[in-house]
């Protein structure tokens, strides 16, 4: 009996892990178009990512929050407040935690999500590579001329 029992033990702990792993998986679904992640977004802008770091309570170690800021240099914005060039974003650099894998110096069409303390984007908003956006950023100027 006892030997039945330990060889069980490794066999329950993996499946634990395994469940918990995909438990933290990104489970959303992005926007269907340029429309629908227009209207969930808080703002939408085209800018280039200038600087991608964490904050100093997680490289401190104090949070593990696996949260980085990305700094952009708004390029266009079509929604959201006009007054800043400079935006600072949080995200995950990771798909799996729902995140966006930003690089710096590239340019990218984001969508932020409304959100209570945090300026938030990732793949669940629609945020991607400017490369391939155009008739996006199109559809954008035209939903923001039709509703003026």
């Amino acid at each position: 009996m006892k030997v039945a029992r330990v060889s069980i033990l490794p066999g329950i702990a993996a499946s634990l892990l395994i469940l918990f792993d995909s438990a933290r998986a990104c489970t959303c679904m992005a926007p269907a178009g340029p429309a629908e992640a227009f209207e969930k977004a808080s703002a939408a802008f085209t800018g280039k990512v200038t600087k991608i770091y964490q904050s100093l309570w997680d490289v401190a170690g104090i949070t593990r929050t696996g949260n980085h800021r990305v700094k952009f240099e708004v390029t266009k914005r079509w929604k959201g407040p006009r007054a800043r060039s400079i935006v600072v974003v949080v995200t995950r650099l990771s798909g799996e935690a729902c995140g966006f894998p930003f690089e710096e110096k590239k340019e990218y069409l984001v969508y932020v999500a409304p959100g209570l303390s945090n300026i938030e984007t990732g793949i669940c908003t629609g945020t991607k590579s400017i490369v391939g956006a155009e008739k996006e950023m199109e559809h954008l100027d035209r939903l923001v001329k039709s509703s003026q």
